[in-house]
């Protein structure tokens, strides 16, 4: 199992809701209300994320929706990189990191482009990318990658949230990451058993 986190260069790993997210059934299995995808939203939220771009799929649909329900604009592409390109802009812009959103495995990879692109050009930058479970680790999952050791070098911070109440620790992490000092790009690795898994 990869590490739950990693420093990007010249980074080290440090050991109120904006709405309330609609309920995507809420049953054993699927997402729901206080799962990781709300508490994912509304972290974002309060952190002042305020655009998140992407191309959805499993697992982060339901992602989408939560962030739309929490006041985050989503803007819907059809190719990772172009989407990585528009919420580099949009960090510019704003002066606040935007969200770029994938699903794993060649999704996540296919947003390096857009990470490498934000972390070279001092713009802020969050990549948020679905991965397998964490239980399916090294078993060959469907679109298994070690994503956070992808991405470590493209960018100043790279984490996975481990938990729901693990979640906004670490998105504060990369945020802070991103825009502090010299702006840039980090990543957040978000488990699909984590997703679904209710915040205690």
């Amino acid at each position: 199992m990869a590490p739950a986190a990693s420093a990007g260069p010249g980074q080290t790993q440090p050991s109120s809701s904006t709405g309330q997210a609609e309920s995507h059934g809420g049953a054993a299995g699927v997402p729901g209300v206080g799962d990781g995808y709300e508490v994912t939203a509304l972290a974002l939220a309060k952190l002042g994320v305020k655009y998140m771009f992407g191309v959805v799929g499993i697992p982060v649909t339901p992602l989408a929706s939560s962030a739309q329900a929490a006041g985050i604009r989503f803007i819907g592409f059809r190719n990772e990189q172009s989407a990585g390109y528009a919420a580099a802009a949009a960090g510019f812009l704003t002066g606040t990191p935007a969200a770029l959103l994938t699903v794993s495995g060649p999704g996540a990879v296919h947003g390096i482009a857009g990470l490498s692109h934000a972390q070279a050009n001092c713009l802020p930058l969050l990549q948020l990318s679905g991965s397998c479970e964490t239980s399916e680790v090294g078993k060959g999952a469907f679109q298994e990658c070690d994503q956070v050791a992808a991405v470590t070098r493209f960018c100043k911070y790279a984490g996975r949230a481990a938990s729901p109440a693990d979640v906004p620790r670490v998105l504060a992490a990369a945020v802070a990451a991103a825009a502090g000092g010299r702006p840039g790009a980090a990543y957040v690795d978000l488990p699909s058993d984590m997703l679904l898994t209710r915040a205690a």
